[in-house]
This record gives C-alpha cells, sequence and structure tokens, in this order.
C-alpha cells in the first residue's frame, strides 16, 4: 500500500492514507517516506475519511468492519481493492506484469533494474523494496520513469491478477497459495487471455501447463537444465554453477551472474533475463546487469555478519518459499531459523505442509523457534496456535519450540550459534521483524565485543 500512495501522490493526487503501526506509535521509516511523498498520515478512526473523496483504495487484508471502510460506504465513497486499482494504473502503460505464487517480488525487481541498466527508464511497483535501483523512491518499492515501460508485480491472493492487461506477461510457477491451484489457474488464464504482446512462462513447472494459453499470444519459455518441461523450452538455464554467495549459468549462449544463492534464484534470474529480452534488451546486456543486483529487502536479504556467523531477513512464510529458502541457505553448519506465522487463517490453510515442509528441510541439527502467530486484529478465528505446529516436528525428533519472548529468542540464539552457522528470521506481514533480525545480529557481535560486519561488506 506504501508504494502505491506514493506513486499516487507523485502522479498529482491528494493522498491521505492509515495505518495501525503508525495509530500504535511505531516508528518505521515507511512512514517517513511517506510524509516525504506528500502523503497525510491520519489515525485509522474514519475521520480521515471526508466527503468529496474520489476513492478509498484499500488492502484486502482490511475487514469490513474498518471504521474507514465504514464510513467511505456510508458517504457512498468508492471503496476499490488495491489490486484492481493497480491494474488500472497499468493498462494505461506500456506493463511487464510478473505474476505467480514464488518468486514475483525479485523478479519484478531484476526486470526493472534490467530495464534501468539497459537506459529504457521504467517506472517499477514492486511487493518488495528494492535495495538498491536507480531512481527509486524510497524505501525502494517505487520507480517513476520517463518511458511507457511499466515494471509490476500482480497479486493473485484477491483475484486482481486477472484484471491486468499487459505488453508481456511473466508466469513464475503455480502452487497452493492463498487460494487453491484450480482457482488461481483460472486467474492466470484470464491474464493471458488479456495479455497483448507475449508470454514469458517458466515451463518447467509442471502446475503452469493447465493454463488454458490463447493461440494468438506469443509464447517465450523458460526453462533450467534438467527440469521435466512441458513443452519445448526456447531458453535453457545451463551450466549451473552455484556458490554460498551467488549463482551463476548460461542463458542461450549468454552469461548470467547473480550474487544471491539457490535455484529459485536461478529460475528468477532466467525469467528476468527473458522478461527484459522481450522488452528490446539483448540477452547478454540483461545477463551482465544482474551481476550488479542488489536484491530485495526481505528476500534471502543479508543483514550481516558476526563471528562467522551469518544472519538473513526473509519473507519467506508459506511451505513452499519456507523450503526453497532453506535450499538456498543450508549452511555447512546449522541453520537456525525463527519463523513467525503471519495470521491465523493462513497458519490453519497451511498447517499440514508447514509440518511436511520443516520436516522434510530441517536436520536435527538445526533450530527451528516459532513465535506465535501474528496477530493483525479483526474478527479472525484465533483457536489455532504455533505449538501445533512445533509439537508433530519435536515428535518426529527435531528441535522446534514456540518461544514467546523475542527477547529470549535473540538470547538463545545468540548463545547457541557457533561459526559457519545460518541464522534466518522468517515472516510476513510484521514490519518490526527486520529490526529483531538486526537485534539478533547485534547479540552476536556483543559476544566477542566486535562490530557486525553490515550486508554492504558482504
Amino acid at each position: 500500500m506504501a508504494p502505491m500512495a506514493q506513486l499516487v501522490s507523485l502522479l498529482g493526487a491528494r493522498v491521505s492514507g492509515s495505518d495501525r503501526n503508525w495509530d500504535r506509535g511505531l516508528t518505521l521509516p515507511v512512514f517517513d517516506a511517506l510524509t516525504e511523498a506528500g502523503v497525510e498520515l491520519k489515525p485509522q478512526d474514519g475521520a480521515g475519511v471526508e466527503p468529496g473523496l474520489d476513492a478509498l483504495v484499500y488492502s484486502t487484508a482490511v475487514e469490513g468492519t474498518n471504521p474507514e471502510m465504514q464510513r467511505a460506504e456510508a458517504l457512498g465513497i468508492a471503496r476499490i481493492r488495491r489490486g484492481s486499482f493497480l491494474a488500472q494504473l497499468a493498462r494505461e502503460r506500456r506493463s511487464i506484469a510478473i505474476a505467480g505464487t514464488s518468486g514475483k517480488s525479485t523478479v519484478t525487481a531484476m526486470v526493472a533494474h534490467i530495464l534501468v541498466e539497459a537506459g529504457l527508464e521504467p517506472s517499477f511497483l514492486g511487493g518488495g523494496a528494492a535495495v538498491e535501483l536507480a531512481g527509486a523512491v524510497p524505501p525502494g518499492g517505487l520507480r517513476a520513469g520517463s518511458s511507457e515501460w511499466f515494471v509490476v508485480e500482480t497479486d493473485e491472493s484477491d483475484g486482481s491478477v486477472a484484471e491486468f492487461a499487459p505488453a508481456i506477461a511473466v508466469l513464475t510457477n503455480l502452487t497452493r497459495d492463498h487460494k487453491e491451484v484450480e482457482v488461481i489457474n483460472g486467474y492466470f488464464a484470464r491474464l493471458l487471455e488479456q495479455t497483448r504482446e507475449r508470454a514469458v512462462i517458466h515451463v518447467g513447472d509442471q502446475a503452469l501447463a493447465a493454463v488454458p494459453r490463447p493461440d494468438r499470444l506469443a509464447l517465450l519459455a523458460v526453462a533450467v537444465e534438467g527440469e521435466t518441461t512441458w513443452t519445448r523450452p526456447e531458453f535453457v538455464a545451463r551450466s549451473i554453477r552455484r556458490t554460498p554467495r551467488d549463482v551463476r549459468f548460461e542463458l542461450a549462449g549468454a552469461p548470467v551472474t547473480v550474487p544471491f544463492p539457490g535455484m529459485l534464484t536461478v529460475q528468477n534470474a532466467a525469467l528476468a533475463v527473458v522478461a527484459a529480452h522481450a522488452a528490446g534488451v539483448p540477452l547478454d546486456e540483461a545477463g551482465r546487469a544482474l551481476a550488479r543486483f542488489a536484491g530485495v529487502k526481505r528476500r534471502l536479504e543479508r543483514i550481516g555478519a558476526a563471528e562467522r556467523i551469518d544472519v538473513f531477513d526473509d519473507f519467506a512464510h508459506n511451505p513452499v518459499k519456507i523450503g526453497m529458502a532453506v535450499e538456498a541457505l543450508r549452511p555447512k553448519g546449522a541453520l537456525w531459523i525463527y519463523y513467525q506465522p503471519h495470521g491465523y487463517g493462513p497458519t490453519r490453510f497451511f498447517k499440514d505442509d508447514l509440518i511436511a515442509t520443516f520436516r522434510s528441510a530441517l536436520t536435527p541439527r538445526d533450530r527451528l523457534l516459532l513465535a506465535p502467530i501474528y496477530d493483525a486484529g479483526g474478527t479472525a478465528d484465533r483457536s489455532i496456535r504455533s505449538e501445533d505446529i512445533a509439537e508433530p516436528l519435536t515428535r518426529a525428533g527435531l528441535h522446534a519450540r514456540v518461544i514467546a519472548s523475542r527477547a529470549e529468542a535473540a538470547a538463545e540464539i545468540a548463545t547457541g550459534a557457533r561459526a559457519g552457522d545460518r541464522i534466518v528470521v522468517m515472516g510476513a506481514r510484521d514490519d518490526t521483524l527486520p529490526s529483531f533480525a538486526r537485534s539478533v545480529l547485534a547479540a552476536i557481535a556483543a559476544r566477542s565485543g566486535e562490530p557486525a560486519a553490515t550486508r554492504a561488506q558482504r
């Protein structure tokens, strides 16, 4: 919502907005960025919804009982969900719409980075903030470019992905997330039906084979070497080399280097290079650009290191994302995971899959510390607990337990972690998780009294 508000303000509208964390008195960098962009922050009590307002744009995380939603309804003010509003803005430009249930934020930022490096001056709106994107408005989730190109992340959780009509559509993968696969399949089919020029699709993802594609739509099929594909791919990532710090591969003869680990990075980078190629960037130029890609905040973001222990902050919150993050971060030593389930409904939806993912991904030397489920307020059914995930894992012989206090969690990690271990803070929705990751790093550094190495020093 924050970059959306910034974008509309930059386009010349008068914008105000509210946030529960602002009402709680939290001081977050995003609030400073909003104020600098001309967005007026108001309490979330309904008073900010005034007669004459053109529209109330809202996140689907906001319930109908919210006082602002109710006041807008009483005043007859149009209520437009965030994804629908973004789709309207994208229709006015030559957009590249990124869709999929994993990797969207990274691919969106990668494509924007390549286009910026190529001098195409795109606009950009992502679900995550790019760490270093030339011309981006702080904290990095938005860039207002001067060209017709608009690189945008879509959202399948509310179905608004089906409202986009882009020049180029990118499908990264399709898994059970927010909704069942069959429902998301229909959304993606509608997106492709409305795509005007080309579709870039990861054909190594078998679920995407079932998504109908109009015959008129040109398909750029992308795969990773060794994958079983449902159609012959034109672009295959080959000669893959992986280290704990980066990945390297070749794509149609063009060398690609990305300074982040994991097979998901390979998939994301291949899709981004081909999407940029569809927009007119030569493959070798796109591949070279990704060597300077600085990543997305909270997507395998390396916060720093102390005593040869790396600390990461990651948005992973569903089983697929968690499994991919563990694969990418797997250390020589132990992996310490602090995971905060991001809501009662999602935790109930994914409970069995979360248990299965942790059971297969963790080793007996790893440590999983589960926070209580994040409570965003509202009328959610709170009958599920983090213990419902931890207890089956403990019975399976893994180290998993619920830890109520962040201070206790930081102390346990700082005491137990050893050189060669890796620590990752995982979870979505809660804007205070990044600061907790930094407090864990500080606690480790305090053991020896030496300053922690920051991400910029990696």
